[in-house]
């Protein structure tokens, strides 16, 4: 699940909905913050509360969900 906050919803995002997420089976959940350039990203099999990864823009995103899924952060958070 990726979910791209927004400053009026990011409360909400990140607490709420992110225990929603973790509930039905969801795996892994990444919250993208365009704001601070950096994604959280949560394994909910080894943690719902917290993310196991942060990720900034200029290092590269990766998951073990997806093998051979890798690429620049950047390119989320280019305008």
């Amino acid at each position: 699940m990726v979910e791209v906050l927004s400053p009026a919803t990011a409360p909400l995002d990140k607490k709420a909905k992110r225990r929603v997420y973790a509930q039905p089976g969801v795996k892994e959940l990444w919250l993208v913050d365009p704001l601070l350039s950096q994604i959280q990203r949560y394994d909910f099999a080894r943690d719902t509360a917290k993310p196991v990864q942060l990720i900034e823009v200029n290092e590269t995103v990766e998951t073990p969900l997806l093998p051979g899924l890798r690429f620049a952060a950047a390119k989320i958070f280019k305008r």
